[in-house]
């Protein structure tokens, strides 16, 4: 059986490289929520999120990160 389809709109692959304490501690944490919850919790799935969080950062008028679009 095919996984089911998790992102709803275009996408495209990108190859991480990732320390291993990285990757074993979001290991752990999918783990504990997959049992916690109603449906598998990839380690994939906790990197998309926490993009999503940066990119909403990025986006928002108030921070004042390090990163910049230049038109400042």
């Amino acid at each position: 059986m095919a996984r089911p389809h998790k992102i709803l709109e275009d996408t495209k692959t990108y190859s991480l490289l990732m320390t291993v304490r990285q990757y074993e501690t979001l290991s752990i944490h999918s783990d504990k929520m997959t049992k916690s919850g109603m449906e598998k919790v990839a380690v994939a799935d906790l990197i998309r999120e926490a993009i999503e969080i940066y990119i909403e950062a990025l986006e928002d008028d108030d921070y004042e990160g390090g990163v910049g679009t230049g038109s400042d």
